[in-house]
């Protein structure tokens, strides 16, 4: 499999280097993009050559899927999560001197909807919603409308800093990078952890599989009604590849509403699932399949049950510990 992954020069080495120190299952080009339009040019020219993409940020996917109207290959973003923000929030704290939220700049809330300031979010405990609503609110903008904010956002940071309103700044968007340090103002990068990298690569190599296995399914459903006689047997609609993919995409994202789990990490559930017996899954073959301890194992597959996604069906004998495992089926829809 060839992936090609559509980054920003500030990112390339950083990610780049990750991936060389793991082993992985694919052939893999990186491409800098200038501009969130040029990452949407970028994969129009090089769809056709590679079997799936891997993106720097929900943003420049959203900017790909603008211009190619609908991607025709996978395409999968490598975010930051709530932790990779919290790990920056304590290195400012411990870097700055006399650290107030309020001196600093999130270019976060940017995106948000109506959100004014970010302690009220860290406060509650809320940060993974402000981040799900600013990848919502992604979605819904015009190619015109993505590259618009980058240029607004950049400058505000420049002009806060230049006015002395601001006393740092975090952003998680790489590509204004340069022009930050370059105009002198003190910016904390917002680094996606290795292992969202690695979750994210796993998926779009799942997803990629998955549309292998759809095309060639639809290659046979295809020679095999050639030589049926529909005068003897109806020949059921079949769904496109695309409609399954999108299926599947969409109960993805119904799982990660109902649970608050992570797109990414959701993604890699069901991948687990459909490698395991769906119909009897426990705790150890589930840590197993996700290389996650049996305690954390436990704790997921209570959180699924409690959100209705899986049920529990039934109990067995546990040799190795007193208690008996629980055993769990996934619910149909």
């Amino acid at each position: 499999m060839k992936v090609a992954v559509i980054l920003t020069g500030f990112l390339k080495d950083y990610v780049e280097a990750y991936f060389k120190t793991i082993n992985i299952d694919c052939e893999m080009s990186f491409f800098v993009y200038k501009n969130f339009a040029h990452a949407g040019e970028l994969y129009m020219e090089l769809e056709k050559d590679y079997d799936g993409f891997l993106v720097s940020g929900p943003v420049p996917r959203a900017a790909i899927c603008r211009r190619a109207g609908k991607a025709v290959k996978p395409v999968v973003s490598f975010g930051s999560n709530a932790l990779c923000y919290y790990e920056t929030f304590f290195q400012v704290q411990y870097k700055e001197k006399d650290f107030y939220l309020e001196r600093g700049y999130f270019d976060l809330l940017e995106w948000a909807s109506n959100a004014q300031s970010i302690y009220p979010y860290l406060e509650r405990g809320e940060f993974s919603s402000l981040l799900y609503d600013v990848y919502r609110n992604t979605n819904s903008y015009t190619l015109e409308q993505l590259c618009d904010m980058e240029e607004k956002i950049k400058n505000k940071h420049i002009r806060l800093w230049k006015e002395k309103r601001i006393q740092y700044s975090v952003t998680r968007f790489s590509n204004i990078m340069p022009d930050l340090l370059e105009n002198g103002v003190k910016t904390y990068f917002v680094y996606p952890k290795h292992e969202i990298l690695q979750e994210s690569l796993t998926v779009l190599l799942q997803d990629i599989h998955l549309k292998t296995m759809v095309h060639t399914q639809n290659k046979m459903t295809a020679l095999n009604e050639r030589f049926v006689d529909p005068g003897f047997l109806p020949v059921e609609k079949k769904k496109s590849s695309f409609e399954i993919v999108d299926d599947y995409d969409m109960r993805c994202r119904q799982i990660s509403r109902k649970t608050g789990l992570a797109l990414n990490y959701v993604q890699r559930l069901t991948g687990a699932f459909e490698q395991l017996d769906e119909e009897r899954v426990t705790s150890q073959t589930l840590s197993e399949a996700l290389h996650i301890t049996t305690r954390s194992a436990n704790r997921l597959l209570s959180k699924l049950s409690a959100s209705g996604i899986v049920e529990e069906i039934a109990h067995q004998q546990n040799f190795t510990r007193g208690r008996p495992e629980k055993i769990y089926r996934l619910k149909s829809d």
